[in-house]
């Protein structure tokens, strides 16, 4: 994937993952293939590790690996359980084995946890999202680490 675009596009420091991923997500194109994010690597990673933006997160996630994900997927629905919409959606996938056929779609994309995410931290008031987005921020970074890569820490 190219670090850049046809176009100039320089993240500063004093731009965010939301910043960048509203620009990204903005975009026309496919969200069926990885998105170009016009910055480099570096870059995209520093605004991960500093980000208190759990939507966004997942947003990277699903721009970087639209494909499915079950395990890292159920890794990070049960991390972000103690959020109550998060904790019923690792329940669910938990009843849901990969290859299994259900009705409607899989729950295994990273896409499907941010619009989920995005929907439930939008019916909080601003300190309680602010609050919990730290905390969800956190539980994510647990799980991936690196967004580029998806490897989780050694256990």
């Amino acid at each position: 994937m190219p670090d850049t675009l046809p176009y100039p596009r320089r993240m500063t420091t004093r731009s965010t993952l939301t910043g960048l991923m509203h620009e990204v997500s903005s975009r026309n194109g496919d969200w069926a293939s990885p998105r170009d994010l016009g910055v480099a690597r570096v870059t995209v990673t520093a605004a991960w590790l500093a980000s208190d933006d759990p939507a966004a997160m997942l947003l990277l996630l699903a721009a970087l690996h639209p494909k499915r994900q079950v395990e890292t997927c159920i890794a990070l629905a049960t991390g972000m359980s103690f959020f109550e919409p998060m904790r019923v959606e690792a329940h669910s996938m938990s009843g849901r084995l990969p290859g299994m056929n259900f009705n409607g779609r899989s729950p295994f994309y990273f896409i499907h946890l941010y619009q989920l995410l995005r929907g439930a931290l939008r019916t909080l008031d601003d300190t309680e999202r602010s609050r919990l987005g730290f905390e969800l921020a956190a539980a994510i970074r647990v799980v991936v680490p690196d967004p580029f890569t998806l490897v989780g820490p050694a256990e």
